[in-house]
């Protein structure tokens, strides 16, 4: 079967009838890549109806999506809450698991300095923080309602961190999330876009250097993505490209690997080729 080793792509256009009808034009073969992952995907897309997907595997098995899980946390305050709200750090905030940025109790943050913690350094506690401004249970609801409404049939939050391996999603669904944040929301684009970021607190003060844990951000044709990791998803990571032949974008999604960096790179490799002409 052409559909067989990840070797021919059928392309996602609006609706499987729709993708059938124009089946025989969407097809693309690319090699084996051989990707060390669980589940991968890699979707061109050029902020129009339809998207070419140029490579896949296992891209619709449910697993544990770790820190990929803040892509939806930014997605529910993006669009439920004021960026310049003043939110201070709380005790249970103080009590995550980790020390990024030394975050204490009284603290004072604006809601769009979390959303860059959130986003450039994966910081557990300033995405606990911003669940908390509505109730982390509430902040949940809205999140699983929100992949309802994209139509993100496979993914479901338990927490707004990924910590819980009982938050899952697929690479597709990763995908499709992406994709949407990346088309709706310029400022979710220049956040991932940043290698370091000076934060200040709401007095002005400098804080700290936020330094991105995606090391490809700089890379050429990177510009931007999110890591994940946690010992039950194991590396998970996001990276959105930029085809320099044609302006159009590249998202690609791995779940599930043992060095999210290298695989990651292989796809990257990939879509540097002309793999997604204006033909």
């Amino acid at each position: 079967s052409v559909y067989e080793n990840a070797k021919y792509i059928k392309i996602s256009v609006a609706g499987q009838a729709e993708a059938e009808k124009t089946n025989s034009q969407n097809i693309i073969a690319i090699d084996e890549l051989n990707i060390n992952a669980e589940s991968a995907i890699s979707v061109g897309v050029d902020g129009k109806a339809d998207e070419k997907v140029l490579f896949k595997k296992n891209e619709e098995k449910k697993l544990p999506m770790a820190s990929l899980a803040k892509l939806m946390t930014t997605v529910v305050v993006l669009e439920n809450y004021n960026l310049s709200e003043k939110v201070k750090v709380n005790k249970l905030a103080e009590a995550e698991i980790e020390d990024q940025g030394n975050l204490k109790e009284g603290e004072v943050f604006s809601v769009k300095g979390l959303l860059y913690m959130t986003l450039i350094e994966s910081n557990n506690r300033a995405t606990q923080i911003l669940s908390g401004v509505i109730g982390s249970g509430k902040f949940v609801e809205k999140m699983n309602k929100k992949a309802e409404d994209l139509g993100l049939k496979d993914t479901h939050f338990e927490d707004s961190t990924g910590i819980s391996p009982n938050s899952y999603s697929t690479a597709k669904d990763v995908a499709k999330l992406s994709e949407y944040l990346f088309l709706n929301y310029p400022l979710f684009r220049e956040i991932i876009s940043y290698k370091e970021f000076n934060l200040y607190s709401s007095d002005g003060l400098f804080h700290h250097k936020l330094v991105n844990t995606n090391k490809l951000i700089g890379e050429p044709s990177i510009i931007g993505g999110k890591t994940g990791w946690t010992e039950e998803a194991r590396g998970c990571f996001m990276t959105i490209q930029k085809n320099s032949k044609n302006g159009n974008y590249l998202i690609h999604v791995i779940l599930s690997a043992e060095d999210r960096f290298e695989e990651m790179k292989k796809l990257i490799n990939r879509g540097s080729g002309d793999v997604f002409s204006n033909s």
